[in-house]
C-alpha cells in the first residue's frame, strides 16, 4: 500500500511537471505569435508595429478643407531669394531645406485636403500696406500674415489683426513654438505676435560673433571659448584683442577697408545687438504689460556713450556694410572677414547661412577657407550675470492672424500642424546640416550655437521699432559725442511715446 501511494505521488507530480511545460511552450509561442503578426500599418514576419507616440505631436481633430487654398501673406522676405519660398514650396529641391519644406507643404495638404499658398511681395513697408488695405477691405484672400518685426507695430494702429488666444488648437507651450518671443511681443495682455518653425527665418536673425582661428593662435590669445565659459568674454576683453590685432599693412598711414588688417568687423544693424547683449534695452514691458523706456537711464547713456566711441574708431574697428567708398548696394559686410583680415566679426546666422539672392554658390563664411569659430556677443563686464543672446528685431519674422479670417479653428490646426512638421525636419536641416556642419567647423562652436538659440531674448523697443527707434541706434547715430547721443534721445523721446501711446489707445479701442 505505501508503494502505491508513493507511486501515486509521483505521477501527480510528473503530471504537474507536463502541465507546466506545456503552458511554458503555448506562452512562448504565443510570444512569437504576437511578435509577427502582420499589422494594419502592413507589418509581417520580423516587423514590430509602432508602439511610441511623439510627446510633442499635437493633438488635433480630423479637418477636411474640400480642396480650399489656405494662404499666407509674406513680406520682407526679399522677394525672390532664398529667404522667401520655404513657406509654400512649390518643388522639390537640392537644398535640404526647401527640400523638407516642400515635403511639409505636400504632407498637409494631403492631410488636411488643402492647398497651401505663399503670396510674396518685396520690400516690407509696401507688403504690411498692401497687407492691412486687403483687411480694411473685408477681403478674406489671406488667413495669415508673416511680415518682418520692422514695421509690426503698424498693424497694431488699427483693428487689423486677432488675438492668438482666439485660436483653440495653437499651443503656444509646445516646443515648435517660440514661448518666449510670445510672451515678450505681449501688450497689454493681448497677443498679436507669434513665432515658430513656419519658417526658418527666424533662425537666421541671431546675432553671432565669428573669430578667426589662426589669428587667435597667432596672437597666443586666450581661447574665445574658454573666455566664454569662464565668464570671462567681455565687451573689454573683444577691443583689448581687437587693438592688438589691427595693422595698417601696407604702411600708407591710413587703416583701409581693402588692404588692412582689422580687429573688430560689424555689419551696420548688428551694432544694436552688440548694445542689446550689453545689457542695454531700448523699452522693457512694467507689470501692465505696457512698454516702458528704459534707454534713457544714464547707465544706458554711459554705455551707448562707450559703444559708439569704440565701434566707430576706425583704426581698428569697421562697419563694412556702410564703410566710405562702399557703394550703396554692395554686398560687403563679410568680406573682411571672409578674406581672413579681421579678428572678429559681429553678425547674424544669415551670414554663414544662406546665398545671395540669384546665386547658385556660397558666400560669405560658408565659402571662407580658413578656420573659424563662433561665440555669443559678448556681455558689459564679469559683473553681468549672464551672456543674453539676442536677435535681429528688424528682420525677424512675426506671424498674425488678420480679423478678415473666418475660420479660426481651421487656422490654428493647420498652422499647429505646420509648425510641428517643420520642428521636425526644417529646424533640423537648417540648424543642424548648416549651422552645425558647414560652417560651426568644431565641436565647441556647435556647442555655443546650442548655448544661443537656447537663450535668446527679445528687447520689445527692438522688435517693434517704437517710431522707428531701432533704425536711429542701429545706422543714423553719426557721431561718438556724449552730448549728440543724449541729445538724440531727448529730441526723439516724445516721438517714441507718442508710437506707444498710439499702439495702446488703438488696443484699448477695440478689446
Amino acid at each position: 500500500m505505501e508503494n502505491v501511494k508513493k507511486s501515486k505521488i509521483v505521477i501527480a507530480v510528473l503530471l504537474c511537471l507536463v502541465l507546466i511545460l506545456t503552458f511554458a511552450a503555448c506562452a512562448k509561442s504565443d510570444d512569437k505569435k504576437t511578435e509577427n503578426t502582420p499589422t494594419a500599418e502592413g507589418g509581417g514576419p520580423g516587423d514590430e508595429a509602432e508602439t511610441t507616440t511623439d510627446p510633442d505631436a499635437p493633438e488635433l481633430p480630423a479637418l477636411n478643407l474640400n480642396g480650399k487654398a489656405f494662404t499666407f501673406f509674406t513680406s520682407g522676405w526679399g522677394e525672390g531669394s532664398n529667404l522667401s519660398k520655404d513657406i509654400g514650396a512649390e518643388e522639390d529641391s537640392d537644398d535640404s531645406i526647401y527640400d523638407a519644406a516642400y515635403k511639409r507643404r505636400v504632407k498637409i495638404e494631403e492631410t488636411y485636403n488643402c492647398k497651401i499658398k505663399q503670396y510674396n511681395v518685396g520690400p516690407s513697408d509696401e507688403g504690411v500696406s498692401t497687407y492691412r488695405n486687403t483687411i480694411l477691405a473685408g477681403d478674406q484672400s489671406y488667413d495669415v500674415g508673416f511680415t518682418t518685426c520692422n514695421n509690426f507695430a503698424s498693424l497694431l494702429s488699427g483693428n487689423y489683426l486677432t488675438d492668438w488666444k482666439n485660436l483653440a488648437y495653437a499651443d503656444m507651450d509646445k516646443p515648435y513654438w517660440d514661448k518666449n518671443f510670445y510672451e515678450s511681443m505681449a501688450i497689454m495682455g493681448k497677443h498679436f505676435a507669434a513665432s515658430g518653425d513656419l519658417s526658418k527665418r527666424r533662425l537666421e536673425c541671431v546675432w553671432i560673433m565669428c573669430f578667426n582661428k589662426g589669428m587667435i593662435a597667432a596672437n597666443n590669445f586666450e581661447s574665445p571659448y574658454d573666455l566664454v565659459k569662464t565668464g570671462k568674454w567681455t565687451y573689454e576683453k573683444m577691443h583689448e584683442m581687437g587693438k592688438k590685432v589691427a595693422k595698417d599693412i601696407n604702411g600708407d598711414g591710413k587703416m583701409k577697408r581693402e588692404d588692412d588688417l582689422w580687429g573688430i568687423n560689424y555689419t551696420g544693424d548688428t551694432i544694436m545687438g552688440i548694445i542689446n547683449c550689453a545689457g542695454v534695452k531700448i523699452a522693457e514691458l512694467n507689470a501692465e504689460g505696457i512698454p516702458e523706456f528704459t534707454i534713457n537711464t544714464e547707465v544706458n547713456l554711459e554705455k551707448l556713450f562707450r559703444i559708439y566711441t569704440d565701434m566707430r574708431d576706425n583704426t581698428y574697428s569697421i562697419d563694412t556694410l556702410f564703410a566710405p567708398g562702399v557703394p550703396v548696394g554692395t554686398f560687403a559686410d563679410a568680406e573682411i572677414f571672409g578674406q581672413n583680415r579681421c579678428l572678429f566679426l559681429a553678425c547674424a546666422t544669415h551670414n554663414i547661412s544662406q546665398m545671395r539672392a540669384g546665386e547658385t554658390t556660397d558666400y560669405g563664411l560658408r565659402a571662407m577657407e580658413g578656420d573659424f569659430g563662433i561665440i555669443p556677443y559678448p556681455k558689459w563686464n564679469e559683473a553681468q550675470e549672464k551672456y543674453t543672446p539676442y536677435t535681429a528685431g528688424n528682420y525677424h519674422p512675426v506671424l498674425h492672424i488678420p480679423q478678415t479670417n473666418g475660420d479660426l479653428d481651421a487656422t490654428g490646426i493647420i498652422l499647429e500642424a505646420m509648425a510641428y512638421e517643420g520642428m521636425k525636419s526644417i529646424r533640423p536641416a537648417f540648424y543642424d546640416s548648416l549651422l552645425k556642419t558647414k560652417t560651426a567647423r568644431d565641436e565647441e562652436s556647435a556647442d555655443m550655437i546650442d548655448f544661443i538659440f537656447g537663450n535668446l531674448s527679445y528687447d520689445i523697443g527692438n522688435m517693434y521699432n517704437f517710431g522707428g527707434i531701432t533704425g536711429v541706434f542701429g545706422y543714423d547715430m553719426s557721431t561718438n559725442a556724449k552730448a549728440n547721443i543724449v541729445s538724440t534721445v531727448e529730441k526723439n523721446m516724445g516721438k517714441w511715446q507718442k508710437a506707444v501711446d498710439v499702439i495702446l489707445s488703438e488696443i484699448e479701442k477695440n478689446s
